[in-house]
């Protein structure tokens, strides 16, 4: 009859003897010195003559001890004197590669995680997770076990069950809450007696969190999409107010600009995290959602984004955004299409300009915003203006800042053209986009202007230089000094389709500056005109918009800021693509471009008018 032992009890007995053996070896050698290196088998003779026990000690330990000891002995001698002898072939072993998940998990701040969008109603409440095992030997499921242990949170207790489906965990989430536990699989091969673990967390995550609202189509029917990645799933939707609202009116049918704030709000003792999704009509309505389940927010003020104003509706056609969200260092401007501006500081009350003191009748087209001011281009008068941002209402409630005022007038800057040739100088000339290079030291970094001659496509790059003394932050006088000095040069090879597309990224650390060029995304370099191409669109199609995924420097942005989303039009119909850049601002090879024309459904996308990345406060850990 012949006995079978598995190559694994094998391996436990050998590893086990050989371990017995060198511990043998270990004490002999601390009581008789060798003076050449000796065999195992001489080890125990040496040891058993040498040692000072009596034999009755021995013969105490005991007859399997020393039958042990004896075949230890023996199996580390076999090794010793042959060795290299034994090949063990271990591919006759079934074992399991790893574990696959549907839906797939993605490495979040917390850890490995499967995420679920919160039930929009009771019928969606009920979810499966799967796993795929891909084995060497095997294909199937019947030799393995599967024990799933669950554990979460219960006031201070920890509450942890075990289930054992095989090849999947059934799950029930509540409707529009945050869900979240812990899951630890075990699946047992009993062929090997070998198990292959996995930990990872099950969470919901609100609809729409981390992702791309688009405005398509055309006025008087604009519907307000989404793209949204879920895990490994992609969701392109066409109508995303429709998908939460299903018999609402669209409220979007006029909509042609989109704006994300979000931030640090005070609520009584606690500072809450807000975030407010700011959709714009061209009839002049505002309305603001969180956008995170598309749920109105600010309804208790009114107009609590754009004040009412003497002067009619104000509709904005440019804004922007210098600073970061965390600390209040964040500013914005928006600016109207009929020349006027408003500003604001941390929380998206915007703010007309204090009247007392100021300059009147200008029609601003370009802004800059600086670490002390806003600075403006006045296409009126051909002037730069600017205002001191250090105004009274860096506060973090809502209310109170809806309830400002700002007190620091509008004033000229009184910059002198007459030093530069006359073909240079910005008089007469179009303010086509401002920006601020601070990647390096914002607080000693310089407005920069670009600008386009009325009737001819040259461009020309001007720098403003503070006059202020380094300690004077106030900057805020009446005086008829210059403000700034202005350098000037021509940009050679500058050649933007679309005004609106010119756009500067703080991210990188070269004065590069990205625009469109018919279907063509190019980097221009300020500094010496060179240009690269960094995306082509397919054929038929042209640009008409670009937006990156954030603009400020909040440190829990990670790489946010080096997505470039582009909106794409052919005809009637819409696209949107998306690339993304590494640090030098060249394409980063290793994430493929994304490109949607149509939605899950397969209807086509409209005209693309605009769009918006919106994200929560800690996106993620930081990597720059």
């Amino acid at each position: 009859m012949t006995n079978n032992i598995t190559i694994l009890e094998v391996r436990r007995h050998m590893k086990r003897a050989a371990r017995t053996a060198q511990r043998a070896v270990k004490a002999v050698k601390t009581v008789v010195p060798f003076t050449e290196t000796p065999t195992p088998a001489a080890v125990i003779e040496q040891g058993m003559a040498h040692h000072s026990l009596p034999l009755s000690t021995w013969k105490r330990v005991g007859g399997k001890a020393v039958c042990l000891f004896v075949l230890a002995a023996g199996l580390f001698t076999a090794c010793y004197e042959d060795k290299g002898n034994y090949t063990y072939n271990f591919d006759s072993m079934n074992s399991i590669d790893t574990l696959i998940f549907t839906p797939a998990t993605v490495e979040m701040l917390t850890g490995q995680t499967i995420e679920f969008t919160q039930p929009l109603t009771e019928n969606e409440t009920h979810k499966r997770i799967e796993v795929q095992v891909p084995q060497t030997l095997q294909s199937g499921l019947d030799q393995l076990d599967f024990t799933w242990i669950r554990s979460y949170q219960k006031g201070k207790e920890t509450i942890s069950d075990t289930v054992k489906t095989k090849g999947y965990l059934d799950v029930e989430l509540p409707v529009g809450k945050t869900t979240r536990f812990n899951v630890r699989l075990q699946v047992y091969d009993r062929t090997t007696g070998l198990s292959r673990y996995q930990n990872f967390a099950v969470a919901t995550r609100p609809i729409y969190k981390n992702s791309l609202f688009f405005l398509h189509g055309k006025p008087g029917s604009v519907l307000l999409g989404n793209v949204e990645k879920v895990g490994a799933v992609t969701n392109v939707r066409s109508d995303a107010y429709k998908l939460i609202y299903k018999d609402e009116k669209n409220p979007f049918v006029d909509a042609y600009k989109l704006m994300f704030h979000y931030g640090l709000v005070a609520e009584g003792r606690d500072f809450v995290k807000k975030y407010n999704f700011i959709v714009f009509s061209s009839k002049g309505v505002v309305k603001t959602y969180d956008p995170f389940g598309m749920t109105p927010r600010l309804t208790a003020y009114k107009d609590f984004v754009v004040p009412m104003s003497a002067q009619g509706t104000f509709l904005p056609d440019k804004t922007g955004m210098e600073g970061d969200p965390s600390n209040q260092s964040d500013f914005y401007y928006m600016l109207g299409k009929d020349g006027r501006f408003l500003t604001a500081r941390t929380i998206p009350a915007f703010k007309t300009p204090a009247t007392e003191g100021s300059v009147a009748n200008y029609n601003v087209t370009a802004c800059a915003i600086s670490a002390n001011n806003f600075v403006f281009w006045d296409a009126r008068n051909n002037r730069f203006l600017y205002v001191n941002k250090d105004d009274g209402y860096g506060i973090w409630a809502e209310q109170q800042a809806y309830q400002s005022q700002l007190n620091n007038p509008v004033l000229d800057a009184h910059v002198d053209f007459s030093g530069l040739k006359a073909a240079l100088s910005p008089v007469g000339k179009k303010a086509v986009y401002g920006f601020i290079q601070y990647r390096e030291n914002y607080d000693k970094a310089t407005p920069y202007f670009i600008f386009r001659d009325k009737d001819a496509p040259n461009y020309y790059l001007y720098q403003l230089t503070s006059t202020a003394a380094e300690s004077d932050k106030d900057n805020g006088g009446s005086s008829d000094e210059p403000a700034y000095t202005i350098k000037a040069k021509k940009l050679e090879g500058f050649t933007p389709s679309i005004l609106a597309t010119v756009m500067y990224n703080t991210w990188f650390s070269t004065n590069y500056v990205f625009y469109a060029d018919g279907g063509d995304v190019v980097r221009y370099n300020t500094n010496n005109g060179d240009k690269t191409v960094l995306y082509s669109a397919p054929a038929g199609y042209t640009i008409t918009c670009m937006k990156f995924r954030s603009e400020d420097n909040f440190l829990y942005s990670a790489d946010l800021g080096r997505y470039l989303t582009i909106g794409l039009n052919k005809g009637d119909n819409g696209a949107i693509a998306e690339i993304k850049l590494n640090t030098a601002s060249d394409v980063d090879e290793s994430f493929a471009t994304l490109f949607y024309d149509a939605d899950n459904d397969g209807r086509k996308l409209g005209n693309i008018l605009d769009f918006q990345f919106v994200r929560e406060y800690s996106y993620s850990l930081p990597i720059r």
